[in-house]
């Protein structure tokens, strides 16, 4: 799974220098607004003096250490939004991502017009919600470019499809604070123009 793959990464980059020891904090940030391409409630995750804002379904209130990561299962939703922040946060610290949060609302329709310019005269598919203004495939077989929203880090299918996109050898493009840090761990193309 494509975030086991950026743990690793993670842990393969910060060895030796004590990260593993660092605080996560997290907490609900309910004032604050989401990327236009995900859905729930803003999350916060501190690591370092370094914020991520990133979507969640269930926001909630923690603390561990950044080494709870390394061998944690993933399995639901609210821990792969654990996962996704942790990896953006720690990353900004690493200074391998500048882009931490989402854009300000009002940046969402020049952003959705870039992504609409940037994917023109290709086939997409679109692993999450629907995207407007981009022609979208039926089929990852068939596409020519993959964009992958922040939603789909969270659930079985999306990740799944992921996955299946990656061994095709597709095209990708990760959008949003969401895939922010593996994106960065990874060398993945990552689509976020105005965050911050």
């Amino acid at each position: 799974m494509i975030l086991h793959d950026a743990v690793s990464r993670l842990q393969e980059v910060s060895a030796g220098a004590g990260c593993e020891d660092g605080d996560l904090q997290y907490a609900p940030l309910p004032k604050h607004h989401v990327c236009r391409f995900c859905r729930g409630s803003c999350l916060g995750v501190e690591y370092g003096g370094r914020v991520a804002e990133i979507s969640s379904t269930e926001p909630f209130s923690a603390r561990m250490m950044l080494a709870h990561l390394y061998d944690a299962p993933l399995k639901s939703e609210k821990t792969r939004a654990a996962a996704a922040g942790a990896l953006t946060a720690a990353a900004g610290f690493l200074m391998i991502t500048r882009k931490l949060g989402p854009c300000p609302t009002v940046n969402f329709d020049d952003c959705l017009e870039e992504l609409v310019s940037r994917c023109a005269g290709k086939l997409v598919y679109v692993i999450g919600d629907d995207i407007p203004g981009i022609r979208q495939a039926l089929f990852a077989e068939e596409a020519e470019l993959v964009v992958v929203t922040g939603d789909a880090l969270l659930t079985d299918e999306g990740l799944a499809e992921i996955d299946e996109a990656r061994v095709l050898g597709k095209e990708m493009l990760f959008l949003g604070p969401e895939w922010s840090g593996v994106a960065g761990l990874l060398g993945l193309e990552h689509w976020c123009p105005y965050g911050t």
